[in-house]
């Protein structure tokens, strides 16, 4: 009898005790990674900020052919839940010539997990401008 109802308390405790739910993502703060279909340019930043007015894309890096590179970023038209365009674009010496990928139309997915775009450029090899349609850009 006392196992029964050990394990009576036990269940209780373990149901009980889920605390909250994960509830997931809430907005567009996070950190987030796009790569080339090619796999010849890689972008990561982070998005920052605590109110829907204040957000700013912070810690850009850019990869061209695997070589890591500083960059900056230039956004327009940022809100709670869109980007009207994103443009992160090689500021490295290192990486000669002035590299870039500019996505426009981004909005947040329902569940705040990816950022689609409608459309993206970019340029590689150098002077080459490739497009893109229909991408995601992704949490890391």
């Amino acid at each position: 009898m006392k196992v029964g109802a050990y394990l009576w308390v036990t269940a209780a405790l373990l149901f009980g005790c889920g605390g909250e739910e994960d509830t997931g993502f809430t907005s567009l703060i996070g950190l987030w990674t796009y790569t080339t279909p090619d796999g010849k340019m890689k972008v990561e930043f982070d998005i920052v900020g605590g109110d829907k007015d204040l957000l700013a894309v912070k810690n850009q890096k850019i990869f061209v052919d695997g070589e890591e590179g500083r960059a900056e970023a230039q956004t327009e038209a940022i809100t709670e839940t869109t980007l009207g365009s994103l443009r992160i674009n090689a500021n490295d010496a290192g990486l000669v010539w002035p590299y870039s990928i500019t996505f426009t139309n981004l909005s947040a997915s329902d569940d705040f997990s990816t950022i689609k775009v409608e459309e993206a450029k970019y340029i590689f090899p150098w002077p080459d401008s490739n497009s893109l349609s229909q991408i995601e850009i992704t949490r890391r």
